[in-house]
């Protein structure tokens, strides 16, 4: 390394430890926020609930967003989970 190059690194990591470890300047001191009356201001309106989703997660894409063959809708995944299901096994014979 040339001696230019190490004594400019010599010069940064001496001006950073030096802002770094040098003394904190004063924070200003705020005046204390004026307190008021809390049971004299009205209440905050309540947002109604958010409806309750009928799977897991909680996103849910948009016309734009979906992907046809890749983004599965309800429909698509009801078929899924019944060709999935087994089928019921017949009954075996009765022993005698």
């Amino acid at each position: 390394m040339s001696a230019l190059l190490r004594s400019l690194l010599v010069v940064s990591v001496t001006s950073l430890l030096l802002v770094a470890c040098g003394e904190k300047a004063a924070a200003p001191v705020e005046a204390p926020a004026p307190v008021t009356n809390p049971a004299v201001e009205a209440p905050a309106p309540v947002a109604p609930a958010a409806e309750a989703s009928s799977g897991p997660g909680g996103y849910e894409p948009t016309a734009e967003e979906r992907v046809p063959g890749i983004t599965l809708d309800a429909a698509a995944v009801d078929a899924a989970a019944t060709a999935a299901a087994p089928a019921p096994a017949a009954e075996a014979p009765a022993a005698k």
